[in-house]
């Protein structure tokens, strides 16, 4: 199909290899419960405004209940019309429906070069590797669409307008019962690091288990995730990985990074993972709540649990480590981690300094993580932890 990334000759560049019948790694699908799926907590937004204090306070209640249980919840009756959900898959099918050689094409629809991705070129082992492509369209990119794209213009900042109105309420009550400045929440459409990203997961190749989206979290405050019927989408809770059942009627939320440091960890910033269907494709829409690249991060809470940090800083070591790893550490991982990788040979530093022997790029990499060690034990010593490298939200 002209429209499909050549997944298939990708993979085999990166490792040399076809695609895995069975995936080696211990940690993917062996340990997925099989429940038919988990149904999360769900919360009727309605009751906020409904007038009504008691219903009021117990909604409150139960979404910070969620927040902190499970890092993950649905929303219903949330105010936003059927039709622009419709109108956006509409849309988001329409764009994926394009030939690869277009998509790829640089100022594709005046977007920006990195806004489409497919696969993942960082990936240091299969389990890295993505069966999916993906359009990331931050807000300040939404105005520059082309004049041939104009009716996803109107159609995206519809979608986004409602959308976003539904995120600021809910990082509004989650921020005032963690005691955080509501000016971090302060309109939400403005926040032009913020972004939209249409998914497209395809169908799994000869039965591999390669993922539709590798396990991560998000660097976000927050996400909502509008998608099909199709299922896929997979949360880990007390080690094991539990499938999420969708539901035709409620958006997904989960509590991302930067909303796990600015609780001081009283909500959670949950690990998760997409499982490419077997037959069929999959599709969704996930909004992300950012904030602007000079925002300091400072937890509310004592003691505190990670030090102050910017958005840029939380980012641009997030960059680094999935540029070096193919993944980021968790938000509670220090330095001395990425050390005992390496001693552990599991990561490979020689494909980026091929004219270096292994002997000579370990020595250079353990220094450079030597001094990251040394500033976080400082960190440490003032009460403080070090900020986690963050995500790519790929």
């Amino acid at each position: 199909m002209a429209s499909q990334p050549p997944f298939k000759t990708n993979f085999c560049s990166i490792f040399g290899s076809s695609f895995p019948k069975q995936s080696s790694d211990s940690n993917t699908y062996t340990s997925t419960i099989q429940t038919g799926g988990l149904k999360l907590p769900v919360i009727d937004l309605s009751h906020l405004t409904s007038g009504e204090e008691i219903k009021s306070k117990r909604c409150v209640k139960q979404m910070v209940a969620a927040a902190n249980e499970w890092g993950f919840f649905q929303i219903v009756n949330h105010g936003i019309p059927k039709d622009v959900f419709v109108m956006m898959f509409l849309e988001e099918k329409k764009l994926f429906d394009l030939p690869f050689s277009a998509k790829v094409r640089e100022r594709f629809s005046d977007l920006s070069k990195i806004s489409y991705r497919w696969g993942n070129p960082n990936a240091t082992s299969p389990a890295q590797y993505s069966l999916s492509e993906a359009f990331h369209i931050t807000l300040s990119e939404i105005s520059k669409f082309s004049d041939d794209r104009n009716n996803l213009r109107t159609t995206v900042e519809t979608y986004v307008q409602e959308i976003a109105r539904v995120a600021q309420m809910i990082c509004q009550v989650l921020g005032k019962q963690v005691n955080v400045n509501s000016e971090y929440f302060e309109n939400i459409c403005e926040l032009k690091n913020s972004f939209l990203r249409l998914n497209k997961y395809h169908p799994r190749v000869f039965g591999s288990e390669v993922f539709g989206l590798v396990p991560h979290t998000d660097t976000s405050f927050l996400t909502i995730l509008s998608q099909d019927q199709i299922g896929g989408l997979e949360l880990k809770k007390n080690g094991e990985w539990i499938s999420v059942k969708p539901s035709s009627e409620a958006l997904t939320v989960n509590i991302g990074d930067m909303f796990q440091a600015l609780s001081n960890g009283v909500y959670q910033s949950v690990r998760h993972r997409v499982i490419s269907p077997a037959n069929i494709e999959r599709m969704s829409i996930a909004f992300f709540v950012c904030p602007y690249l000079e925002t300091e991060i400072e937890c509310f809470g004592y003691p505190k649990k990670y030090r102050r940090f910017s958005f840029r800083e939380y980012k641009e070591q997030s960059e680094r480590d999935v540029k070096e790893t193919g993944d980021k550490l968790d938000l509670y991982c220090m330095p001395t981690l990425k050390i005992s990788f390496l001693l552990s040979g599991t990561l490979s530093y020689k494909r980026e300094n091929p004219k270096l022997n292994k002997t000579e790029a370990l020595v250079k990499d353990i220094c450079r993580d030597i001094k990251r060690l040394d500033f976080a034990k400082k960190e440490h010593n003032n009460g403080c932890h070090c900020p986690s490298p963050p995500y790519n939200d790929r």
